[in-house]
């Protein structure tokens, strides 16, 4: 998939899937899926068309932690639309630009779309004043074929990034990753810790959370850690360590399989899986190994890394 960071004419005629597609959930894999399938059918070229960084963010609205790094977000766009090519513009370039002359001078004019997809609750224009009523009456008038597709809905409930936010703020990883029909993946570097796990015979790596990266339950998790392609089942805490003062938040993993390696300046995936219990302080290292300790033979009665997506 080509990614393009600003937007080009194009002289094939193009498909489209509009919109921001964080955590890329089984309502956008719908949406992707309608689109492929549509473009392949009617020979046209597929496309998504998304921005760079969150509106949501951008304008300082409250519901701007990320569920997935722009990388993360690319990668799966490129896995599940099948897009031959990605604009991922930025936002505040084009914030101003009114409905119409989005659909009009950019979809129509210059991306030379001739179907577009975009979600029930879809928005666009200057102060989000386009909708997709809005949309399909500006597309009609230029022949352009537009889908909107339907809620993907789950236990009774909408399927959006919103809900697998809050479900993984409330430690409902299980029930997040049902949505994302994938695990929730935290990625990032390696960096060298304070060494405690090393002492107690628990080694850990050690991995920030970006500062506009979801945040999840602070607590135990039965986890997979994903290392040049190979998976390696693991447990996880995130949290500030309360035991040993700590201050930042922080992903921090004991590999349970066996492992021999280098990670330090790795890039590293960490998978969670399941929520085991709530971060707590102990009197010390040692009171804090045994209930690890503890942790590992309980999370290792369940079939939690067995499970399939």
């Amino acid at each position: 998939m080509e990614l393009f960071y600003d937007i080009t004419h194009q002289e094939k005629p193009c498909c489209i899937a509009l919109g921001f597609f964080d955590g890329m959930h089984t309502g956008h894999q719908r949406l992707m899926l309608s689109m492929k399938e549509y473009a392949r059918e009617n020979s046209l070229c597929p496309c998504v068309f998304t921005f760079s960084d969150s509106p949501c963010a951008m304008l300082g609205k409250s519901e701007s932690r990320a569920l997935q790094t722009f990388e993360q977000r690319i990668d799966t766009i490129s896995e599940y639309s099948g897009a031959e090519k990605c604009f991922a513009v930025d936002f505040m370039k084009y914030k101003d630009v009114t409905a119409a002359e989005f659909a009009e001078d950019i979809l129509i004019g210059k991306l030379n779309a001739r179907a577009v997809f975009c979600g029930f609750n879809f928005h666009f224009g200057k102060n989000a004043e386009g909708n997709t009523a809005i949309l399909s009456e500006l597309c009609k008038k230029h022949g352009v074929s537009a889908f909107i597709t339907d809620p993907v809905c789950s236990d009774g409930e909408t399927v959006s990034s919103t809900r697998v936010r809050r479900l993984i703020r409330e430690g409902r990883i299980a029930a997040a990753n049902e949505l994302l029909a994938r695990p929730f993946r935290i990625e990032g570097v390696i960096m060298h810790g304070r060494k405690n796990g090393r002492k107690m015979g628990i080694p850990t790596v050690n991995q920030a959370i970006p500062d506009d990266f979801i945040v999840p339950r602070f607590g135990v998790y039965a986890s997979h850690v994903n290392v040049d392609g190979t998976k390696y089942r693991s447990i996880t805490n995130i949290g500030t360590r309360p035991t040993v003062n700590g201050n930042s938040i922080n992903c921090e993993t004991h590999i349970l399989d066996k492992f021999s390696g280098e990670l330090y300046g790795k890039n590293v995936c960490t998978e969670l899986l399941w929520f085991e219990r709530d971060e707590r302080r102990f009197n010390d290292l040692s009171q804090l190994a045994e209930q690890i300790r503890c942790d590992i033979e309980n999370i290792s009665k369940l079939d939690v890394y067995n499970r399939g997506f």
